[in-house]
């Protein structure tokens, strides 16, 4: 049995600035981001995060506390 890997490190991705009133929200999830892994005082903001489908549902993703961690630990 292989044990999961609870901190894998996110490849590097194209990052893209859009104005509000041009961001789609369906298809997306809203990714918090944190500086360690302790929640709270070390966020820093929200990334959207493009998922497999539009029919895709976030909840799965937050039920899971799936977050981005800006540090290696």
């Amino acid at each position: 049995m292989v044990l999961k890997d609870l901190h894998p490190e996110l490849p590097i991705m194209h990052v893209k600035a859009l104005p509000v009133t041009e961001r789609k929200t369906l298809g997306f999830y809203e990714c918090p981001i944190f500086i360690t892994t302790m929640r709270g005082p070390t966020y820093v903001t929200t990334a959207w995060m493009q998922m497999e489908s539009e029919e895709s549902d976030p909840k799965k993703w937050i039920l899971a506390g799936v977050a981005l961690l800006m540090s290696a630990e």
